[in-house]
């Protein structure tokens, strides 16, 4: 009977290491910066596609200044963005005490929203008994990020301040999904141009 009964406990505890040592885990993203470099993607590409289809009532060669308003304090990088946008189009760039034109970009948002839906065992961490530790199993995970932007560009006179144009709301999104299937199955959906791969 006490044969038995050890029998079972080496047992019990060789498939409790044979489990811990053949879990999945999934890799998470570590930075040293405030963003990773899919969120800096995400949030670059999200300002430029919402540029795709902008028309604005300013003959191609007019002499503009831009400057960017937000609560972001991404907002310089983004000025410069939409300013390379105008370079592109045939507009000039000049500071705003020479400029006779200025643009304000307002932005209203800009930023990235993450998201996870997950179905399995979470990690497990144990000291009762001895020392143990079971990574997360997932059956499913989906852990998604989506860069976002959204802001109006308002035309005005230099001088005058007199308001010319305001364009309608631009946007722009960009998103990466990945997904953990069966534990060891691992792929991602995105229309992030360039993404990182797995």
């Amino acid at each position: 009977m006490k044969g038995s009964s050890t029998h079972m406990y080496v047992t019990a505890l060789a498939f409790s290491l044979l489990l811990m040592s053949t879990g999945c885990s999934i890799v998470q993203e570590r930075t040293n910066s405030p963003m990773t470099s899919v969120e800096q993607l995400l949030l670059t590409q999200a300002i430029e596609r919402g540029l795709g289809d902008l028309a604005l009532p300013l003959p191609v060669g007019t002499t503009v200044a831009l400057k960017a308003y937000g609560f972001t304090p991404d907002k310089e990088f983004a000025r410069r963005l939409v300013e390379g946008w105008f370079l592109d189009q045939g507009y000039r760039l000049k500071p705003t005490d020479i400029a006779p034109v200025t643009v304000r970009m307002i932005i209203h948002a800009l930023g990235t929203e993450r998201g996870e839906s997950f179905f399995g065992i979470p990690p497990i961490s144990s000291s009762l008994f001895f020392p143990a530790a079971l990574p997360e199993l997932a059956i499913y995970r989906m852990a998604g990020q989506r860069g976002v932007a959204r802001y109006q560009l308002e035309i005005a006179d230099a001088k005058t301040g007199e308001l010319i144009h305001r364009s309608p709301v631009i946007e722009g999104s960009v998103f990466m999904n990945q997904y953990t299937v069966l534990l060891w199955f691992t792929f991602q959906r995105t229309d992030l141009v360039g993404a990182p791969s797995l």
